[in-house]
């Protein structure tokens, strides 16, 4: 854990999970983009998503779910204080302020702040198929938004984020495959507005 917090001031050489991890929340990464595949793990069948995500920590985000190449996928995006999930097939908006639980859940990780050492047991794990691992376990179970662990997976040579895993109070697990990953991009100003249609229904989930 000290070591965590050192490298995130200081900076480190690459050893292992934490340091890529540490490395990955420095200033100079946050701006990120990427494509992703995401892998639901089923009994029978795993679900199987593709898409294309931007970041700019802390805190906004756009995470676009591809539909066989059509422009009818969902859309997630976040301006820093408000996240929408937006369902272009149904033409409905749902909303939520980005208020403390919401920044302390794995599914906004990559677009948090770097202090992560406050809310999560931070741990390394073997180097597989050289990915160098991490696993995070929030230190209180009502602030984990339902997942028990995550772990991130940083390519050994490029130390990009490469994969992250995630198990839930329930046992299930899901997957997220990254590539093209890219750090220190320039986005749009208004990259990460969003507008609601007109025609879209809007719900409240506040």
């Amino acid at each position: 854990m000290k070591k965590l917090l050192l490298c995130l001031f200081i900076g480190c050489s690459y050893a292992d999970g934490v340091s890529s991890l540490a490395q990955f929340l420095q200033t100079r990464n946050n701006s990120i983009s990427a494509n992703f595949t995401q892998t639901v793990i089923g009994h029978k069948k795993n679900q199987i998503s593709k898409g294309y995500m931007e970041i700019s920590r802390p805190n906004k985000f756009r995470w676009q779910y591809d539909n066989q190449g059509s422009n009818i996928g969902q859309l997630i995006v976040s301006d820093g204080k408000t996240v929408y999930v937006v369902d272009r097939d149904l033409q409905q908006v749902t909303y939520k302020t980005l208020g403390q639980t919401l920044d302390k859940s794995p599914a906004v990780l990559l677009a948090g702040s770097s202090d992560i050492a406050k809310m999560y047991i931070v741990t390394n794990m073997p180097n597989i198929n050289d990915i160098e691992w991490v696993e995070l376990k929030p230190k209180i179970s009502s602030d984990n938004n339902g997942f028990q662990v995550v772990k991130m997976g940083f390519n050994i040579k490029t130390h990009l984020i490469e994969q992250m895993q995630f198990e839930d109070n329930f046992g299930g697990r899901s997957q997220v495959s990254f590539r093209d990953v890219k750090v220190g991009v320039k986005f749009k100003p208004n990259e990460f507005t969003y507008v609601v249609p007109s025609s879209y229904d809007v719900i409240d989930s506040n």
